[in-house]
């Protein structure tokens, strides 16, 4: 249980006590404590991480965990309620997204699906994020405004700031607001990130 916040580490630690027969839970305060916990504990089964932890960006710990401990389950836990949230997270690796708003029991169905191999997404981000028959149409390309997508694009291919300004004839400080406004949706905060973001965009479906 990764979280800064010891009130809510205990609140979890309660419910999954009382709904699993005897878990061994480790409580970590930073993404330094996980990695050293990963590290010193082989049989981990599932990571429940708050979105922001001190000491890194989570996105990183998630592509990180996916990468070395493949087996590992990771339930996004987080006070963050708009759905490019839970698309980020989810399209980095991340198996699960429970909002923090939602009743304390909710963590125990969270396990449960994802322990039966599905994908968990909080009910309150359905609406918006699929359809009716259960698919998502949610790439970048409608996540993002269309200029925000152009200017994605652009960047992915290299280009500059002031070469997107020229090409699009805005101003350069419009085009970094811009720039400053996908990497805040997307939760990225790197122009690395923001390639790979747009050349690994993706469709997600609901369990």
């Amino acid at each position: 249980m990764a979280d800064d916040h010891d009130v809510v580490k205990h609140g979890v630690e309660a419910v999954v006590r009382q709904n699993f027969a005897s878990p061994e839970i480790i409580k970590v305060s930073s993404t330094n404590e996980l990695r050293n916990q990963l590290l010193a504990h082989k049989n981990v089964d599932l990571v429940i991480l708050d979105i922001k932890m001190p000491g890194g960006n989570t996105v990183d710990i998630v592509k990180d965990i996916k990468a070395n401990y493949a087996d590992i389950k990771i339930l996004m836990y987080s006070a963050h309620e708009e759905p490019q949230y839970a698309v980020n997270f989810i399209r980095n690796g991340a198996d699960g997204y429970l909002s923090k708003s939602q009743p304390l029991q909710k963590i125990a169905l969270a396990i449960k699906v994802l322990e039966n191999g599905k994908r968990f997404i909080d009910e309150s981000f359905q609406e918006t994020l699929f359809d009716k028959k259960g698919e998502s149409d949610l790439s970048l390309s409608n996540l993002l405004s269309h200029r925000e997508f152009q200017i994605l694009s652009l960047l992915a291919d290299g280009k500059s700031n002031i070469d997107i300004s020229e090409e699009l004839n805005l101003q350069k400080s419009t085009v970094s607001t811009y720039k400053k406004r996908i990497m805040q949706k997307l939760n990225i905060n790197t122009n690395i990130g923001l390639v790979d973001a747009y050349r690994t965009d993706f469709k997600i479906t609901a369990s």
